[in-house]
């Protein structure tokens, strides 16, 4: 500075003291001041900010100043409201300041009404870390209520790793922070544990003796599996019931099961569950997955026992004996056990000539049959069927059987035709109440002869409800020859030790009565005609029943023949009506030969007992007949191998004058009757099937006789040809079943010893048999 310029400092100092030492000629009052600073704020010449006492004034750049002075001095972390009562300065002044200090102090941030600093957060984290080092363990939950800090902020803090915090980031919890030493020292406190157990522990229990916290616990134990240190495993870890298994204890629990089934050979559950095993079955799977064991309610048995029972079976049906599989499978198998494991062994060995009785005994046919000739041997049958018949049992049976036929017919009748019944009910009262015109007689006559059947012992209301009511209670024609109590009396008798098995008899007896009942049938059937044969009377019966099976014969040729004519192709027509005259043509011209030569005796050819006769029979029997009977004869022979069904009725007519018997003329009432009795006899026989061919080719012809009004015999062979031709009277959807159905009953019996193709063939048929027989069961013809 140069003298001149010092001088006029110098000089301007003396002006201002003389300035201060002179006295005021005018003052301002306080208020004066107040409007003063109040104008000039007004019109933004000064700005200034009120305190909230309203004597002083700051300048915006001062209380940036103070606030940032008030910040360092409570060590970087302030509340605005404690700062605003501090300053004496309205919040919303400070609050409108705080971005101007965030902008020039860096790392200041405002959180939830709080001033904090950069420095705050070094400080923050150096405290956390000191916790973290000292219990090796923090939670930010825990310090959110430490520090007052929002979660998300203290997160960000200490996620600040490696610089000012030690430690790692719990991977499955976020909020959580640990160090290497206390994941250590809980791995090795829980190693240690781990490996004094020897049986299966509680988690609860060993989270007792490690007083570590179940997070922990799981925590250190994923570590020690991840460094393959663990010596178990864990169970049910979501669950409440955690369990610790040892590697031991599995090793020993596998050895034992091992060992069992080694020497046994099957596997008890109860024993299982016995040894701590809570899921028996799913172990056995898992563990044996490759055995090939079967699974029993109580067990699972393996192969070799299998092969052992295997074996037995074979040797007994080879033998032709019986044998009590009980005595060689283990004494924990019951007795459905048993009988699944029999079963398994007789689709092993696809046999099906034996059977199985109270669910332990497997007996062949061959031994049935034994027991069942000892009825033979000893005349018991016959005798029996002798009693029948001389007591007349066996003529009621008959004679009720045709009773219930008829009743049944008349009720069938009833139901499909009401109003025809009622017509006929009200024509018989008008002729039973003796109104003009005479016509009570046969009427009446006709009515008297249906009030009383079965020999006085049963008494059959006129109404037709009663009717039903007395066929559902007891039918009518059911011959009981022996009873179950006589075959059992008779097979208790029997020498062999497998019969003191209780309640085996009584098994036996029930399946071989209804067989024995039969033959004792056959037998009464035989002495019968024995009987009858050898009285003029019974042989004019003879004659007459003949007669009626001749006439239903022809009656069926003759439908089946217009049946046949409907077929546009000659050649399948040769071919149905050669199966035409080679089935229901046979059964006629045997029975017009048996007729014919029943006063032959050819010393080879008993003609009182034959049925049927071979081609040589009848080229036999006809050289020994008279020239009139063996003309005829011998051309209806010859059309045995013709293939038209015309000339095979044209040339029975001649043979029936041959021989005696009469050829009737076409009744049309009689072929309704017949056709009706057919079509309940498909009926019964569709609903009773369980053969897929045999309900396609039963249902085929159902359909064709309800839509043609004409009769077809035909074989599975013609399926094929029978099915095209009923196109036109059935539906597309209809159609379309039905040839899918004969698809897979086509493929079916060409599967060649595949048992998983077969098995699946025959599931889909039986799923689809119930919708094929309820559609040729309901088919109706349809309008024209």
């Amino acid at each position: 500075m140069t003298a001149g310029d010092w001088d006029e400092v110098k000089r301007l100092a003396a002006d201002f003291r003389r300035a201060q030492l002179v006295s005021t000629v005018q003052t301002l009052s306080e208020r004066n001041c107040i409007e003063i600073i109040t104008k000039l704020i007004e019109i933004n010449l000064l700005d200034v900010i009120f305190t909230t006492d309203g004597k002083e004034y700051i300048t915006p750049q001062y209380l940036i100043k103070e606030i940032k002075d008030e910040l360092y001095v409570s060590g970087g972390r302030i509340n605005l409201v404690e700062l605003s009562k501090t300053l004496n300065v309205d919040l919303s002044h400070i609050t409108a300041r705080i971005p101007e200090v965030e902008r020039s102090s860096a790392g200041c941030t405002l959180i939830m009404g709080q001033l904090i600093t950069k420095q705050y957060q070094k400080t923050i984290a150096e405290e956390i870390n000191k916790k973290l080092q000292s219990t090796g363990q923090i939670n930010v939950g825990d310090l959110t209520k430490v520090y007052d800090l929002p979660g998300d902020y203290l997160q960000d803090v200490v996620e600040n790793l490696g610089k000012i915090i030690v430690g790692k980031q719990d991977k499955t919890d976020s909020r959580i922070f640990y160090t290497e030493a206390f994941l250590e020292r809980n791995k090795c406190l829980l190693r240690g544990t781990l490996r004094a157990f020897t049986k299966p522990t509680q988690v609860s229990v060993i989270l007792t003796i490690t007083q570590l916290q179940s997070r922990d616990f799981y925590f250190a134990f994923d570590s020690l599996a991840d460094d393959k240190e663990v010596c178990g495993s864990l169970t049910a870890r979501q669950g409440g019931n955690a369990m610790f298994i040892p590697h031991i204890y599995t090793k020993q629990l596998n050895e034992w099961v091992e060992n069992f089934y080694a020497q046994n050979g099957y596997l008890e559950y109860d024993a299982l569950n016995r040894l701590g095993i809570s899921e028996p079955k799913s172990f056995i799977r898992r563990h044996f997955a490759s055995s090939g064991l079967l699974e029993l309610c109580t067990c699972m048995i393996g192969p070799q026992l299998l092969n052992q029972v295997e074996a037995t079976v074979e040797e007994t049906l080879r033998t032709g004996s019986c044998i009590d599989v009980m005595m060689l499978v283990p004494s924990v198998l019951s007795t459905s056990d048993i009988r699944a494991v029999l079963n398994e062994v007789m689709k092993k060995i696809k046999n099906t000539t034996a059977h199985i009785f109270c669910d332990t005994v497997f007996i062949t046919d061959a031994f049935l049959q034994e027991l069942a000739k000892g009825f033979h041997t000893s005349g018991f049958l016959q005798n029996k069927a002798e009693l029948a018949v001389s007591t007349g049992a066996y003529i009621q049976a008959q004679a009720e059987k045709k009773l219930g036929r008829n009743l049944a017919s008349g009720n069938k009748e009833k139901e499909e035709n009401p109003g025809k019944v009622e017509k006929r009910e009200e024509r018989r009262r008008k002729a039973a109440g003796g109104k003009s015109g005479g016509g009570t007689q046969g009427r009446e006559t006709k009515t008297k002869s249906v009030k009383k059947k079965g020999h006085g012992k049963e008494q059959i209301a006129e109404s037709d409800s009663d009717n039903e009511a007395f066929i559902k209670k007891e039918p009518l024609g059911k011959l009981e020859i022996i009873k179950v109590s006589e075959v059992e009396e008779l097979l208790s008798k029997t020498n062999t030790d497998i019969m003191d098995i209780e309640g085996l008899v009584a098994e036996i007896a029930a399946y071989l009565h209804p067989i024995l009942n039969k033959e004792a049938i056959s037998l009464a059937s035989a002495a019968y005609e024995k009987t009858m044969i050898s009285s003029v009377g019974d042989r004019r019966k003879a004659h007459v029943d003949l007669q009626d099976k001749v006439d239903l014969w022809i009656m069926e040729l003759r439908l089946s023949d217009r049946g046949l004519k409907l077929f546009n192709d000659k050649d399948d027509q040769a071919k149905l009506s050669s199966y035409v005259i080679k089935t229901t043509g046979l059964q006629l011209i045997n029975a017009i030969f048996t007729y014919a030569t029943q006063d032959i005796n050819h010393p080879s050819i008993n003609v009182s007992v034959t049925k049927e006769f071979t081609p040589e029979m009848r080229t036999k029997l006809l050289s020994e007949l008279s020239s009139e009977v063996r003309e005829p004869l011998t051309k209806l022979n010859k059309c045995l191998a013709g293939n038209s069904v015309d000339e095979f009725l044209l040339t029975v007519e001649p043979a029936l004058c041959a021989v005696g018997l009469l050829s009737r003329k076409p009744d049309k009432k009689k072929e309704k009757q017949f056709l009706q009795t057919r079509r309940e006899l498909l009926l019964t026989q569709l609903v009773h099937s369980d053969s897929p061919a045999t309900v396609l080719l039963v249902g085929l012809l159902l359909i064709f006789q309800v839509a043609t009004q004409n009769v077809l015999n035909a074989s599975g062979k013609f399926v094929s040809i029978i099915l095209p031709f009923l196109k036109p009277y059935l539906t597309a959807e209809v159609y379309q079943t039905l040839m899918k159905f004969q698809d897979l009953v086509v493929q079916l019996w060409a599967v060649d010893n595949n048992e998983e193709i077969e098995n699946k063939l025959r599931s889909e048929l039986n799923e689809t048999m119930q919708e094929i027989k309820d559609i040729c069961s309901d088919f109706r013809k349809p309008l024209q």
